[in-house]
């Protein structure tokens, strides 16, 4: 018997109607978590977001999507934790988001939110105010075996209030995590489907192993936890010149961002959660990123006869939030006394040469440091990463990937496909973005 006590709760997965006006079914699912008041949980696709007003309209709550997204830019920026409560970890940090949700839309088109609402009081027309409690992304993404499709998902931007009335946080401490990963089971379709659900989190972050841990469990699925590490240079230091002379632009260069796509799948394309649909979709991703981030940008070093050879994404994220660390330990405590981390350099989807990376690498991070201020560049490594040596930092922070299943002979069939020569498991391409 189950030391846990259920209660029964419910989510509106809310849709469009042809006519452009919202429908909404209602689906009942299990929580765990102790809140004692009713909670209204929306989960609807992204792209929706600038229309909440008219979905918040169409439930009865007050149709103020100013104040929603004023909400939501505050929960979102609530702390997550890399620290643990016997004050093991690194810090914590908050990102504080620019112009939401436009810069979210701008990165995320194939994804869900859900938002978690208590419920108030009503106002002089009738209608229900709010306070958001929760927020989360649910990244919607192909992966293949043999040929064969199956859904995956990518579990992110998990935050829950920190919201203090009379001295008290009101929702922490209640179980919310818990609720959130219930209602992700229903989402994902893992009761019945072949799904792989997937996020990451600091390896200190212990509200979110304690939910994973009882939920998975409840739930009877697999899970699994695989680290990574997220090293942090300083460019001042990392950066050359130099090396920035042999980069190349190529953000407008669609046949060759074209074959940059090639290259990269070529390289990647085994990894277990490869997750790049077509070409067609990684241009299009690339170019909405390009329009709303004007600093965001494709560089390449060729070979010595001039081809493509090592080329990457380079993301200023100072374009998309403010990043702030709380109570850092160790050498970053160095790095906020300093406020190196307003704007940071974030290189995705590498490819090529281990000896080009490094020289891709250091010429970007000289490049981005004097012309947009970003002081560090951010670089995840793991086991068996081909630049792990350009990568490793004296300032990193230890994450886990955390990985759900309902098959798990798949996913060690696809484990073991992504194993190179070296014998290592390699997992993502990059973590997904947002």
């Amino acid at each position: 018997m189950s030391i846990y006590s259920m209660q029964q709760r419910n989510y509106k997965r809310v849709e469009k109607n042809a006519d452009g006006s919202f429908a909404y079914k209602t689906i009942d699912i299990d929580s765990y978590d102790i809140f004692e008041e009713p909670l209204e949980i929306i989960v609807t696709d992204i792209n929706f977001l600038p229309q909440m007003g008219n979905i918040l309209d169409t439930l009865g709550y007050v149709p103020d999507t100013g104040y929603f997204f004023h909400q939501c830019k505050d929960i979102i920026s609530v702390p997550e934790k890399h620290i643990n409560n016997k004050g093991q970890g690194k810090f914590a940090f908050q990102a504080y988001f620019h112009n939401f949700p436009n810069s979210v839309l701008s990165i995320n088109k194939d994804a869900l939110v859900v938002i978690v609402l208590h419920p108030q009081k009503l106002d002089a027309n009738g209608k229900r105010e709010f306070n958001v409690v929760g927020y989360i992304h649910v990244n919607l993404m192909d992966v293949y075996l043999e040929g064969q499709r199956y859904d995956a998902y990518y579990y992110n931007m998990l935050r829950v209030s920190e919201r203090v009335e009379e001295n008290r946080k009101v929702y922490r401490r209640k179980k919310i995590f818990t609720l959130m990963f219930s209602i992700m089971h229903s989402i994902v379709g893992v009761e019945e489907n072949i799904a792989f659900t997937y996020g990451a989190m600091g390896k200190e972050n212990q509200a979110i192993n304690e939910a994973l841990e009882l939920n998975t469990k409840l739930y009877e699925k697999h899970y699994e936890k695989w680290a990574f590490t997220n090293n942090t240079k300083v460019n001042k230091f990392f950066g050359s010149k130099d090396a920035f002379k042999k980069c190349i632009d190529i953000s407008d260069d669609v046949e060759k961002l074209k074959q940059f796509y090639h290259k990269l799948k070529a390289q990647k394309e085994h990894y277990t959660f490869y997750h790049l649909k077509s070409e067609e979709d990684f241009i299009d991703t690339l170019q909405r990123i390009f329009a709303y981030s004007t600093s965001s940008r494709v560089y390449m070093v060729p070979d010595s006869n001039g081809n493509m050879d090592a080329v990457c994404f380079a993301i200023n994220w100072g374009e998309y939030f403010a990043f702030q660390l709380e109570n850092p330990q160790g050498l970053f405590k160095a790095v906020a006394k300093m406020e190196l981390t307003d704007n940071i350099l974030y290189p995705i989807m590498i490819t090529g040469s281990p000896e080009n990376v490094d020289v891709l690498l250091k010429g970007i991070a000289s490049h981005y440091n004097k012309h947009y201020k970003c002081k560090v560049t951010n670089l995840n490594s793991y086991a068996g990463d081909p630049y792990a040596k350009t990568k490793k930092s004296a300032l990193n922070d230890e994450y886990l990937f955390l990985i759900i299943c309902n098959d798990v002979e798949k996913l060690e069939a696809m484990k073991n496909r992504s194993k190179g020569t070296d014998g290592n498991v390699k997992l993502f391409i990059d973590v997904p973005l947002l």
